[in-house]
């Protein structure tokens, strides 16, 4: 809870240096994000190193706040949970680029969208090694049909992570918007098929889900839908789903799933566009400034709905 007797109350206008000296150093275990060379424009970032209980091992964990955030008040933001943490808002965090989320959102609010908070936990660092365990830990708790793929799959655990820790911490520390319907779930490659699959796993907790680029040739397509199958989605329990894929390059391997899987939950289980914001780049690689683009028309699809309702 925000220790209040600590903080000017009154929110200094002079200067930016003033208005940040009023911006506490800590909530709860997260500290400010200081550093002096960043290429975030908007927004406050706060960190911490907290415990994955599946992993046995500590983890960086990212909130950023929006420019309005009001450390004094009694306004509730959405929530957006990504994968990647370190790539949301700046370049010097990530060697792969980020998707400037701060931007996108500071661009929605001065169109009247409502302003989230992003939290984002980073992906395991060192290598191929690394590389191997974010692709176990982000994939749904499936055997893949791929030799090459991820071959001991705990995304259950990652998302369950962040429904029943992460995200009781975040709501008690943050002014959130505890809802499912404010609250999304989001992420790329690994991260994407992460995201759809914590949109149908657990629509007790997500109203959103942000899937792009999304690897479903792990699977063949009859597997695809048994899966698809066994959680009976519908837009009335699941809610919102924005997908995106591209087609260049590497990225040529992922339209084919994708464009299966949105056919699929279009004929078999009545999504429509009320319920179901797909985009298709066939120019655009595997890659953050891709998925940056198309952040803005995902995120304004359900913050539109938040906005409307």
């Amino acid at each position: 809870i925000h220790n209040k007797d600590k903080i000017n109350k009154k929110m200094c206008d002079n200067t930016a240096m003033n208005q940040l000296q009023t911006i506490p150093h800590k909530i709860g275990c997260f500290k400010r994000y200081q550093k002096k060379k960043t290429t975030m424009e908007h927004g406050v970032y706060y960190h911490a190193r907290l415990k994955l209980p599946f992993r046995f091992l500590k983890r960086e964990v990212r909130v950023w706040l929006p420019d309005s955030y009001d450390f004094h008040g009694t306004k509730r933001y959405p929530i957006l949970y990504m994968s990647d943490g370190q790539n949301l808002v700046d370049k010097y965090l990530t060697k792969f680029g980020d998707w400037h989320l701060d931007r996108v959102v500071e661009e929605l609010k001065k169109q009247g969208y409502p302003e989230p908070i992003l939290v984002g936990i980073d992906s395991p660092k060192g290598g191929e090694r690394a590389g191997i365990k974010r692709a176990n830990e982000l994939n749904p708790p499936f055997s893949v049909d791929l030799p090459e793929g991820p071959q001991d799959p705990i995304g259950d655990q990652f998302v369950n992570y962040i429904c029943d820790t992460l995200k009781p911490m975040i709501d008690q520390m943050f002014f959130t918007l505890s809802d499912k319907k404010a609250t999304g779930i989001g992420g790329s490659s690994m991260g994407g098929i992460m995201a759809f699959y914590a949109y149908l796993a657990r629509p007790d907790i997500f109203g959103f889900s942000m899937s792009f680029s999304i690897p479903f040739f792990f699977y063949k397509e009859e597997r695809l839908k048994s899966i698809i199958d066994s959680f009976k989605p519908s837009s009335e329990k699941n809610g919102l789903l924005a997908m995106y894929v591209g087609g260049k390059d590497s990225e040529k391997m992922f339209v084919k799933g994708t464009r299966y899987v949105k056919q699929l939950l279009e004929k078999d289980y009545g999504f429509d566009e009320d319920s179901l914001f797909y985009q298709e780049d066939l120019t655009q690689i595997h890659h953050e400034e891709a998925w940056y683009i198309y952040a803005k028309p995902a995120l304004k699809f359900w913050l539109g709905q938040l906005k409307n309702s």
